[in-house]
């Protein structure tokens, strides 16, 4: 708001001059950018209209003023606030540049003309996303329109939470106890959505064992849709008996887990109508719902995609010393995209982008990724059950390009287990995917995550 507001500074002076020429209000603060003399004991009421650029030497009154009669002096009027008389059409005009939540907030508490815009234009198409920064004293986020780290006020018993996903409009995924107490919140209605701590394995046959339960640790989540809705999905990549685990609006006692089918997971996304599940050999496993009807128990079936090697691709054990490999996965543009972070101790990360292409037109299991050298119109945020790709025409402050990612490649099990603290280290980088050799900017620089990793909260 501050810099909407910077460039129109000149106009808020010239209309202040305006109401102190009108309504003779305030005209002590007018007087002294004109260089008039108020004398001691003169208010600002005062002084004639008439004598407003006359220049009076020290200790001399103006004998016309005030007047003789009394009952020439008319009342004034209260002086009307500068931003009531900024028409409607005007306030349209700035609301709409005003992407960020925290930013739309403050536009509506600056008076009830503002309030009520905010009001008829309350659902934007799209909303700058923020950096969640989690700590159990003092909550915040930072927005990526203005820069600016703000105060995020949460109550006490969400604050030391660990976070797990994120979804549009404002809903997380969390441990209120690091490994157990799960749940979806939204942090901007307040609504709490439980979510099991436990899973069952079903059997070859499809039936389930209901006195076998097995505890596990969530490390992300991802949903199909907005938690609170029926017939909402959620995929949560665990450590237990199996390493993934779905869920459906309704079930409060356990996770349906399914086979190891991957061996190690990199990351999740629901894209389409099922769950992407990428491997650390860029394969593709899809698992999708079995929907005979709405009562019946929820079944995955899984389609494996034996995605084509590409030329330079190395598995994990043949990787130089001191080099590590991160995979993302992100929809954008109806294609769906892995992300590759390339780094080594110390030295610069490197990004490449990949594209899924289907054998035969999508209708077989083979697969490709075709790489992409440019990023056009577009910019990515990418973090564990929260990766995103958003259009740079939407926005007007988000470079072309630009990768904004977590430091997240790992997660430390026996920090999740205890109450201990996170790694403090965990901030945020960004990558101009156009301009590889610039360097990587790294912020907020005095940030620090006590009891979770950050996270990306889409409004």
């Amino acid at each position: 708001m501050a810099r909407l507001f910077a460039t129109s500074g000149a106009t808020v002076m010239m209309a202040r001059r305006l109401v102190a020429l009108l309504v003779g209000g305030d005209s002590v603060a007018y007087a002294r950018e004109r260089r008039v003399a108020v004398l001691p004991g003169t208010t600002a009421s005062r002084l004639a209209p008439c004598k407003l650029g006359l220049r009076l030497q020290p200790n001399q009154r103006d004998a016309s003023w005030p007047p003789p009669n009394p009952a020439m002096r008319r009342a004034r009027e209260p002086c009307r606030p500068w931003s009531d008389g900024l028409p409607p059409e005007l306030l349209d005009i700035i609301l709409r540049y005003v992407t960020c939540l925290a930013d739309r907030v403050y536009f509506a508490a600056v008076c009830r003309a503002w309030h009520s815009v905010a009001e008829v234009y309350k659902a934007t198409p799209c909303q700058v996303p923020c950096l969640l920064l989690p700590s159990p004293v003092a909550p915040s986020f930072l927005s990526l329109y203005s820069g600016a780290t703000r105060r995020l006020y949460l109550p006490e018993s969400v604050r030391a939470a660990r976070l797990c996903g994120s979804h549009e409009g404002g809903w997380v995924a969390l441990a209120l106890d690091q490994w157990r107490g799960y749940a979806a919140l939204n942090l901007c209605s307040g609504a709490m959505v439980p979510l099991p701590d436990r899973l069952r394995i079903p059997s070859e046959h499809g039936w389930i064992n209901n006195t076998c339960e097995h505890h596990m640790v969530i490390r992300t989540v991802t949903f199909s849709g907005t938690p609170s809705t029926e017939g909402c999905l959620a995929a949560a990549h665990v450590s237990s008996a199996s390493n993934i685990a779905f869920w459906r609006t309704g079930m409060d006692r356990y996770w349906i887990a399914c086979r190891r089918d991957v061996d190690v997971i990199e990351d999740i996304i629901y894209y389409k109508e099922g769950f992407y599940v990428l491997s650390n050999t860029e394969d593709v496993m899809v698992y999708a719902p079995n929907v005979i009807n709405g009562n019946s128990p929820l079944m995955m079936s899984r389609t494996y995609y034996l995605v084509q090697k590409r030329a330079d691709y190395k598995p994990v054990s043949r990787l130089p010393k001191g080099v590590s490999l991160s995979r993302y996965l992100v929809e954008s543009r109806g294609k769906l995209l892995m992300i590759l972070r390339h780094f080594r101790n110390k030295q610069r990360r490197e990004f490449r982008i990949f594209e899924m292409n289907l054998a035969g037109g999508g209708g077989g299991s083979e697969a490709s990724w075709v790489e992409l050298h440019a990023l056009p119109g577009r910019v990515l945020l990418l973090g564990r059950g929260c990766s995103r790709a958003f259009e740079v025409s939407q926005f007007d402050t988000l470079p072309v390009g630009n990768i904004y990612y977590l430091n997240d490649t790992s997660f430390n099990l026996s920090l999740a287990s205890s109450n201990g603290s996170w790694n403090p280290r965990t901030n945020m980088s960004v990558y101009d995917f156009h301009k590889p050799r610039n360097k990587t900017r790294r912020y907020p620089r005095k940030s620090t995550s006590e009891c979770s990793a950050p996270i990306w909260l889409i409004p």
